[in-house]
C-alpha cells in the first residue's frame, strides 16, 4: 500500500510541476528569462521536488475543480520563498549553483516584485519582502566575487 501512496504522491508532483509551469508561462517577462539551456518546464519540476509536500496544506487541490491545485498569489511566494532560502544558503556556503537553480533565484525575485501587496495574506507580504532584501545581498555577493576575480587577474 505504501508504494501505491509513493507513486500517488509523485503523481501530484508532477501534477504541480506541469500547473506551475503553464501559470509561470502564462505570466509576462518570465519566457525571456528561458533562453538559455534550461527549460520552464525542468526549473519547474526542481521547484516541486524542493517544495512540495502531499500532506502540506499549501498544496490542497481546488475544491471546484478537483484536479487543479490553488495558485493564489500566496501560494506563489510560499513555494518559491522555501525554494530561495534553500538556494540562497547553498549559494552563501558553497557559491555553485547550477543554472536552473539560477532561474530559480531569478523567477523568485520577478515574482516577489510583480506580486502586488494587496494580493497576499500577511505572511506572503513578509515572505515577498524577504525574498527581495535577499535577493539585493545576493545582488551584492555577486558584485563582490567579481570584484575579487578581477583583482586575481
Amino acid at each position: 500500500m505504501s508504494v501505491i501512496n509513493a507513486l500517488g504522491d509523485q503523481w501530484s508532483k508532477a501534477e504541480f510541476a506541469h500547473q506551475l509551469a503553464l501559470e509561470l508561462a502564462s505570466r509576462p517577462g518570465i519566457a525571456e528569462l528561458f533562453g538559455g539551456a534550461t527549460s520552464l518546464t525542468t526549473v519547474c519540476n526542481l521547484i516541486a521536488a524542493m517544495s512540495y509536500q502531499a500532506d502540506d496544506a499549501r498544496f490542497a487541490k481546488d475544491p471546484e475543480r478537483s484536479d487543479r491545485f490553488m495558485l493564489t498569489n500566496s501560494m506563489l511566494i510560499s513555494v518559491f520563498h522555501d525554494c530561495f532560502r534553500l538556494l540562497f544558503i547553498k549559494e552563501v556556503q558553497s557559491g555553485g549553483l547550477s543554472q536552473a537553480e539560477q532561474l530559480i533565484l531569478a523567477l523568485a525575485k520577478r515574482i516577489a516584485l510583480d506580486t502586488a501587496t494587496e494580493s497576499l495574506d500577511d505572511h506572503a507580504i513578509l515572505q515577498r519582502e524577504q525574498m527581495i532584501k535577499f535577493s539585493e545581498q545576493l545582488e551584492g555577493l555577486y558584485r563582490q566575487r567579481r570584484n575579487s576575480s578581477r583583482n586575481m587577474v
